[in-house]
């Protein structure tokens, strides 16, 4: 990637979509976590396992491709630095409660899980509220540094 590269409009329209997507992932969760144990939605729940891991990685990946470098350049601050770096942290931590949740739900699909629902609630709440919290972040990040609806931006050299 060219040193001077920034995020243009087509990539801050992905990356809102990326976030609106996680944080419908998260209503998802949620409603999952309110119907256990007496009404789980085995639709809703199979869909959920298939998606979360790859819904995640994708916007992970985009975010630490294209934002991450964007953000670091636009603010140049040692401050920056270190928020970009805690948030690579957090995507690590968030891909492997999301592998922990995919094999969770399908273990619970089969009947094969040795959690209880209790434990189940509580896991997904966690994730939810960290993923939630994580997209809140970014936009404030975003909102900061790039304007809303973004006007055509020189590089500094």
């Amino acid at each position: 990637m060219h040193p001077d590269r920034i995020l243009d409009e087509q990539e801050l329209k992905t990356l809102r979509q990326n976030h609106e997507e996680l944080l419908g992932l998260c209503r998802s969760l949620e409603e999952l976590a309110d119907s256990l144990p007496f009404s789980i939605n085995e639709k809703l729940c199979r869909e959920v396992s298939d998606t979360v891991l790859p819904l995640l990685a994708r916007t992970q990946e985009f975010e630490e491709r294209l934002l991450f470098p964007d953000l670091d350049r636009s603010a140049g601050s040692c401050f920056t630095a270190m928020m970009i770096e805690r948030l690579k942290n957090e995507h690590r931590c968030d891909r492997l409660a999301a592998e922990e949740i995919s094999l969770t739900l399908k273990a619970m699909l089969r009947g094969h899980c040795g959690l209880t629902f209790e434990t189940i609630g509580y896991m997904l709440r966690g994730f939810f509220e960290c993923v939630r919290r994580h997209v809140a972040a970014e936009k404030a990040m975003i909102d900061q540094l790039i304007p809303a609806d973004p006007e055509p931006r020189m590089a500094v050299a």
